[in-house]
């Protein structure tokens, strides 16, 4: 009888902490990519404006990766661009 109580315990801690970071996985960066707009930057490459947003990979609020997503944002001026891009 002993036994069966502390399945059901464990399995209802089990379920909690699911519900838990199911619930607060948005706010506090729990799980998935998240952008960090500080970091971002903009240059020209191949006479395309291009936006280079900063992101962190995380789990359980560890952070496995990091990089740059790109995102054509559109023509440069007429007079030519200030930055280039590495590349």
């Amino acid at each position: 009888m002993f036994t069966e109580f502390k399945l059901n315990v464990a399995s209802i801690a089990i379920c909690g902490m699911i519900v838990f970071a199911t619930i607060t996985a948005p706010v506090t960066k729990m799980f998935g990519k998240h952008y960090n707009q500080t970091k971002d930057f903009v240059c020209c490459k191949a006479n395309q404006l291009v936006t280079h947003h900063y992101f962190t990979l995380n789990v359980f609020w560890i952070a496995i990766s990091d990089g740059f997503t790109l995102e054509n944002t559109g023509k440069p001026s007429p007079e030519g661009c200030d930055i280039k891009c590495k590349d």
